[in-house]
């Protein structure tokens, strides 16, 4: 536990750093200089190259794929890459796209340090580029589209409180796993920010938060871990269900722990992100609850973000946090078809 509290107080550090450089790039203002930006705006054809960190899970793949869909409909030609979250890669990638010289970047980083050189690039290319799913500590850019991901943590943990009371279970007598994503990454830090937020607030013990740096395997073998130290957890909180989802009900089924709701012995779980995956473990009653992100309006918001920059309409280095609210999903809404799991 103590190693455990050590780490927590620098991932607190980093995020109040990282808090700081988005203040400094803007915060909330969607306006910023009036810069103009390098690429042909409506007049001819668009180049965009979107550029993600991973597609190794549904949500992030169907967020990048949106994106070239939609990007495609309005007019633009679209160069898909993808770095298997290695941050070299993608920033080997960006010097190719630069030398390629494109009218306008879509951006999911990798890490937000390691990335910053490379957002500092195309700010010197005058080359308007738009994050999506996590930002970067340094560097200007158009805006950040992503889920609030502060409320990913928060209202997860707060959709796990009221599970656990449907099950005649308080909130001071949960022991909670929290499987966190990766501490080098915004959304990372942030989930985790809210998580930790709401147990204070709402009463209940975090006994383990163990990073799994959005790796399936490390996921599974946190939790066969935790349950080792403490066989007493009996809810787990997933940063993402997309990586996670899949780890967790196979490392409780190893653990024969695998029990669904209304089951003695049922270990609540919540996650993030909302893949079709997890809205079938909810509907098997597996899977408590998710929160998931609105995958496709981050999508289309960040082609339309750089639409209008090349316009002239918004500032390149406005920095606008398009914080995106999430959604709940229980067993009551998990047939909705205005969830973007249902939708792919």
């Amino acid at each position: 536990m103590k190693k455990i509290a050590t780490r927590w107080i620098s991932v607190l550090a980093v995020a109040v750093i990282l808090a700081a450089m988005l203040t400094g790039c803007g915060g909330n203002d969607s306006r910023g200089d009036n810069v103009s930006a390098t690429g042909n705006g409506s007049g001819g054809e668009k180049t965009m190259a979107i550029l993600m960190h991973s597609v190794a899970d549904e949500f992030i793949y169907s967020v990048g794929k949106k994106a070239q869909e939609y990007a495609e409909e309005q007019g633009y030609t679209v160069s898909f890459y993808h770095a298997d979250n290695v941050a070299d890669t993608q920033a080997s990638q960006i010097n190719d796209v630069l030398a390629m010289g494109v009218d306008c970047i879509i951006l999911a980083p990798v890490d937000a340090d390691a990335l910053s050189d490379s957002v500092a690039a195309i700010n010197e290319a005058n080359i308007p580029v738009t994050l999506i799913d996590r930002t970067v500590t340094e560097g200007k850019f158009v805006s950040v589209n992503q889920a609030d991901n502060v409320q990913c943590g928060y209202q997860g943990a707060a959709a796990m409180v009221e599970q656990a009371k449907k099950q005649g279970i308080e909130a001071g007598s949960l022991r909670v796993l929290e499987l966190m994503g990766d501490l080098a990454s915004t959304s990372g830090l942030e989930r985790s920010q809210g998580f930790r937020q709401a147990a204070e607030e709402l009463g209940f013990q975090i006994v383990s938060s163990l990073p799994t740096y959005w790796e399936s395997d490390t996921a599974y073998n946190d939790t066969l871990d935790a349950f080792q130290a403490d066989p007493n957890i009996n809810a787990i909180y997933c940063a993402s269900d997309g990586v996670m989802a899949d780890s967790v009900i196979n490392a409780l089924d190893q653990m024969q722990l695998l029990k669904t709701k209304g089951e003695d012995g049922h270990i609540i779980i919540t996650t993030v992100d909302g893949t079709p995956g997890v809205i079938k473990y909810i509907k098997d009653g597996q899977i408590d609850a998710a929160c998931a992100q609105p995958a496709f309006q981050m999508a289309t918001d960040a082609v339309d973000y750089l639409t209008k920059t090349l316009n002239g309409e918004q500032a390149i280095d406005g920095c606008f946090n398009n914080a995106l609210a999430p959604v709940i999903i229980t067993s009551e809404n998990a047939d909705s078809s205005e969830l973007w799991g249902n939708n792919v």
